[in-house]
């Protein structure tokens, strides 16, 4: 059965996996007569002239989402293996799904809950916790991990070799793939690591062991001392081994800025992070780093060079963003602003440059402004 992608959703309570149905360009002779019965149906791109979506299951659970993360099948032996889906729930709840094909619908594999009285010092004599659990998974299927009771990290290994659910046929054609399983937890306390107003983590690309960077703030401030203390984050990589429970720090930069707020993961080739905050957006590797002002809020840290600007004024304040290939990136501003990132790398994974250009103005236009 050849591999379908699968689109999941999570509002509140509600989960819902769809199946997205791609329709192939058709051959040439069929493209010549289609040609001349024109439709509304758009452009052929890369092969591909249409896709649609599938309603498969439709969930209501008994709890809103706090994040939801896609543990990858990891295989590197052409298997057939299936994502899981892992849930977190608060205060400490997770459970990881997976796509059963007996009953056309998810199960679930495994659930891990880290509340009562065997774990109420995780919570470390506090009653209320602003944010729920957030979960980020390895991009290559080793491990996730959750991010609970502000800083407490939960870190989910995943087995090496896993069975479906069912048992499988004796016709190969028609056996279960076998879905992503977690094999075992334990809990990391990154208080123990020096590690304080944890705002977002992440697992990065390039590494032979899972490596996650952490974004934290060593000294709080706000927005009254600001033209005192202003650069008071810092991005922190961990090579995280499950076999040993060991997490050795292998790079860290400091001077960021106090409003850096998410991490983004650049792929391969090139790696590293990249932090973005309201007025800048730097990048940071092993090997490499640069930054990148938005406007004229955008201060260089103390001592260091004149910070580069891009070539007008914006804010990645509540900003999304994601790879449309290795180097590009998209961001999406709360204003309704598109912008795309791209990231020039000398062939030695080195970030020299960065540029920035306003893709979309405003919501329903029509026409691309470009600006350099």
């Amino acid at each position: 059965m050849e591999t379908v992608p699968n689109l999941i959703t999570a509002a509140a309570n509600v989960l819902e996996v769809y199946i997205v149905r791609i329709q192939e360009e058709a051959s040439p002779s069929l493209a010549h007569k289609a040609a001349a019965e024109p439709k509304g149906g758009g452009a052929v791109l890369a092969g591909i002239s249409g896709a649609s979506l599938e309603l498969v299951c439709h969930y209501r659970l008994h709890g809103n989402v706090e994040s939801l993360g896609v543990l990858p099948n990891g295989a590197t032996d052409g298997g057939k293996r299936r994502d899981s889906i892992i849930l977190t729930f608060r205060d400490a709840k997770i459970s990881v799904l997976e796509f059963d094909e007996s009953i056309y619908g998810l199960r679930t594999s495994s659930m891990h809950c880290f509340e009562g009285s065997d774990w109420v010092h995780l919570r470390r004599g506090r009653e209320f916790f602003p944010r729920g659990p957030l979960v980020k998974v390895d991009p290559l299927g080793r491990c996730a991990a959750v991010l609970a009771y502000g800083l407490q990290m939960i870190v989910l290994k995943a087995a090496e070799a896993s069975t479906g659910l069912t048992a499988p046929a004796e016709d190969s054609t028609f056996r279960a793939a076998a879905a992503s399983r977690i094999e075992s937890s334990y809990i990391c306390g990154l208080q123990d690591l020096d590690m304080k107003h944890v705002k977002d983590f992440i697992f990065i690309h390039g590494y032979i062991e899972p490596v996650v960077v952490i974004l934290h703030e060593h000294e709080l401030t706000w927005a009254g001392r600001v033209a005192w203390k202003h650069h008071t984050c810092m991005v922190s990589a961990l090579s995280v081994n499950t076999t040993l429970k060991q997490h050795p720090l292998i790079w860290s930069a400091m001077n960021l800025p106090h409003d850096a707020y998410k991490l983004l993961a650049v792929p391969s080739p090139i790696g590293g992070v990249l932090v973005i905050g309201a007025n800048t957006i730097h990048y940071h590797s092993q090997s490499a780093s640069c930054h990148l002002g938005l406007n004229n809020f955008a201060v260089p840290a103390d001592g260091s060079q004149e910070m580069p600007r891009s070539g007008f004024t914006t804010e990645l304040v509540a900003a999304t963003a994601t790879w449309l290939t290795n180097d590009v990136a998209v961001f999406s501003s709360k204003s309704g602003e598109l912008l795309l990132l791209t990231l020039v790398y000398d062939g030695r994974l080195a970030i020299y440059y960065s540029h920035l250009v306003l893709l979309l103005e405003t919501y329903g236009s029509a026409v691309f402004i470009l600006f350099n």
